[in-house]
């Protein structure tokens, strides 16, 4: 089916403002910068490392990790974390992907099994560094290795700046074209852009037993105020965000969807374990198509802060995002 919010081609444009410094800088802005390495982009903020984007071949997907949170200077997200350490921190994936000679292609788990789905990374690289901006671009190939099937072509460009000492903004931009004739072909919450927080930030689970009542004691809130797994689940809400308490800091992440996406507004899947993902593929009722040709174009914007969402004014950096 198609999705009832979509149109069939969303061309791909690159909007200045997306781009440019936001009004929403100030002269408390911090320098960034990045260094390019083979494997691996590391970005600084005021000569700390605040994140690295990693798309050695050894992975499943390119990602960032750490993403560190600008009072602690630790990662207020997780790679490699139980249960579920195929979320690899920041990143975007998929699983369920269905086409001539592949019923599941699956970009998305396990993390080692590489023959079922991967994305390679083709052109990694730093498109600008002004010393108050970073801008990072890379072509990525989605392709089943078993059977040499290339689902996708998707360009991405990452900006990366730093407003102030207690906010971080990454403004992400996928274009996906479609490379085949293809399905969607169940619903998955093996899907899609991601973000997996530190333990010490999820909100902890009573439900699913003591293995997982452990985990944090932080927060999930969205931009109506629902709160956690229980209020925010299945919700199509502009934003969402984590927050909670480690290394003695109060640090949050919070990840807005911009209108213009494919297939918006897409309903939120988060965990209390940890994870938060705006996914418009979870809850479909029948096979989404998309056929050779098409182009989807997905734009968020990542606000790593310090305190809470209120604290940080993730919804003015929301209205900022959409050119409010």
């Amino acid at each position: 089916m198609k999705h009832p919010n979509s149109p069939v081609l969303i061309v791909f444009t690159t909007a200045l403002v997306f781009f440019s410094i936001s009004a929403c800088q100030t002269d408390s802005s911090q320098s960034v910068n990045a260094i390019a390495g083979d494997e691996y982009i590391p970005v600084f903020v005021d000569g700390e490392e605040f994140t690295t984007y990693l798309f050695g071949r050894e992975h499943k997907y390119p990602f960032f990790y750490p993403v560190n949170g600008p009072q602690s200077g630790q990662s207020v997200t997780t790679w490699d974390q139980e249960p579920y350490p195929h979320h690899s921190s920041l990143y975007i994936s998929l699983d369920w992907v269905s086409s001539e000679n592949v019923t599941r292609g699956n970009y998305w788990q396990p993390r080692h099994e590489l023959e079922t789905g991967q994305i390679f990374s083709r052109n990694a690289r730093i498109l600008e560094d002004t010393g108050n901006k970073v801008v990072l671009g890379d072509q990525t190939e989605w392709i089943v290795p078993l059977t040499g099937t290339h689902h996708f072509t998707e360009t991405r460009k990452i900006a990366i700046w730093a407003p102030s000492a207690d906010v971080r903004i990454m403004d992400f931009e996928f274009q996906f074209e479609v490379m085949k004739d293809l399905a969607i072909s169940r619903p998955t919450g093996h899907s899609f852009f991601s973000a997996r927080m530190n333990p010490e930030i999820a909100v902890g689970d009573t439900v699913r037993g003591a293995d997982w009542a452990h985990l944090g004691t932080g927060r999930i809130i969205d931009s109506e105020g629902n709160l956690n797994e229980a209020g925010t689940r299945e919700k199509a809400t502009p934003w969402a965000a984590y927050y909670g308490e480690h290394h003695g800091a109060t640090e949050g992440l919070a990840i807005l969807q911009h209108p213009t996406n494919s297939f918006y507004p897409a309903q939120w899947v988060t965990r209390d374990y940890g994870f938060i993902s705006p996914s418009p593929f979870t809850f479909i009722e029948a096979p989404l198509e998309m056929f050779e040709g098409d182009v989807h174009t997905f734009r968020y914007r990542v606000v790593v802060f310090k305190g809470s969402p209120e604290d940080a004014g993730v919804s003015a950096w929301y209205d900022d995002f959409i050119g409010i």
